[in-house]
């Protein structure tokens, strides 16, 4: 699909994905990086034999050249090849990028029809523009750390580091949309990806809530039931939407956990009444709860019809059935009954689930014994083969040569002289 686009990426682990993507779609993606390799090859996890997961997940389908970029002569065959290229992708901080001069500023000034993506902490410009990072530090500054905790306990971290994830991605979205208009007009555009405004997805729009009226939204706090009507005109819906407290919509079942929302209100309590069916089919709630409308339910509890013993009941109803489930029964039922529900899928899930094999999102690289299998299929496109594993990760340099000839020609005046060199390995 993107046979023609050539990308020089000089990420590290901060925007390896980015790349990764794009050469699922066809593009060739030639992975710059020193000559003791990229920082990206140590990144856990590590399997058995010293390799890196991350890398051998993250740089599949990429050519490697390595070339110091610091040296003059390394700089100038990195400039010769931003010549040709279509889109080059950083992941470096703004002072890196402005030692090496690789400022987007000064890339797409000399090469007006490259297109730039730069993923940097807090953006190229602004006040934080400048300050150092870390994954901790990018999810508490992008808004998911504080709603995800109960009551007033401290926000909990995200388990495996995954901020620059969502960065790298939104950066491979980025530079096909600035591909697109690229094609139109001819010019390249810089692709300003922020990791801190890349997280805000992950609130479901909760980073809105202070430009949306809510001046103090209270995301962790479980709130106290209420009825009649509150002077606030909030009826407790405790379960009901993403600002939920984990308490109430995580529930123990036999082999893990599974998310579930008791949603109230005309929007989604109709989720409920089909959960409360199953419940009742199975023996597990009386012919009075499957009465209930919960699109009806906040209504009933400003009336003070229903009180605050009545829907704790059915929490506990909850809990109680739930942990006789399976996370696989749970999710068939979630088909059957159309619910809004799902089981919190651990590694082994997702290395066994039926539904990826079936999708054919997994494929091996190597062979014998170095066999790595990674993600390949994530998507599934008509009238081709789609994204798909076509090489394994590089090792160091090993594509300098044939990099260097295919991109910049082998009448190149300089290519003899780069490949002699100690700049390009």
């Amino acid at each position: 699909m993107l046979r023609h686009l050539k990308v020089l990426d000089l990420t590290d682990h901060r925007g390896l994905a980015c790349g990764r993507l794009l050469a699922d779609l066809g593009a060739d993606v030639v992975q710059v990086e020193p000559q003791a390799g990229s920082t990206a090859r140590g990144a856990a996890p590590v399997d058995s034999l010293g390799r890196s997961m991350f890398w051998e997940t993250f740089s599949a389908n990429k050519r490697s050249i390595a070339l110091d970029v610091a040296a003059p002569e390394g700089a100038r065959c990195l400039d010769a090849l931003l010549a040709v290229a279509d889109i080059v992708v950083t992941s470096m901080p703004v002072p890196d990028l402005e030692r090496l001069d690789l400022h987007p500023d000064r890339t797409t000034a000399v090469h007006p029809a490259l297109v730039h993506v730069a993923i940097t902490p807090f953006g190229l410009t602004g006040p934080k523009s400048r300050y150092l990072d870390s994954d901790l530090v990018i999810w508490a500054a992008g808004g998911p750390l504080d709603p995800h905790r109960d009551g007033e306990l401290p926000p909990l971290r995200i388990s495996v580091e995954q901020a620059y994830l969502h960065a790298a991605t939104d950066a491979a979205a980025g530079a096909l949309l600035a591909h697109r208009v690229r094609c139109a007009d001819g010019r390249g555009q810089v692709v300003d990806v922020s990791a801190q405004a890349c997280l805000g997805v992950a609130t479901l729009g909760r980073v809105l809530a202070y430009t949306a009226g809510d001046a103090k939204p209270q995301w962790h706090q479980q709130p106290t039931f209420q009825a009649p009507k509150p002077a606030s005109g909030r009826v407790d819906q405790s379960g009901s939407g993403a600002s939920t407290s984990s308490s109430l919509k995580k529930w123990h079942c036999i082999d893990g956990i599974v998310e579930l929302h008791l949603a109230m209100g005309p929007a989604s309590g109709g989720f409920t009444n089909n959960f409360i069916r199953w419940m009742h089919d199975e023996g597990a709630c009386g012919d009075y709860l499957l009465a209930w409308d919960w699109r009806t339910v906040p209504a009933r509890i400003e009336s003070g019809e229903i009180g605050e013993d009545d829907i704790f009941e059915v929490r506990r109803l909850t809990a109680e059935f739930l942990g006789s489930k399976t996370k696989a029964q749970v999710q068939d039922a979630a088909v059957r009954y159309r619910l809004l529900c799902i089981g919190i899928s651990d590694m082994s899930d997702i290395a066994t689930s039926p539904q990826l094999s079936h999708r054919e999102f997994f494929a091996q690289t190597g062979s014998g014994g170095d066999q790595v299998r990674l993600p390949a299929r994530w998507v599934h496109v008509s009238g081709g083969a789609g994204p798909q594993v076509r090489r394994p990760a590089p090792s160091i340099g090993q594509h300098t040569a044939e990099v260097l000839e295919s991109w910049l020609g082998a009448d190149d005046p300089v290519l003899s002289e780069l490949l002699a060199s100690e700049v390009v390995a």
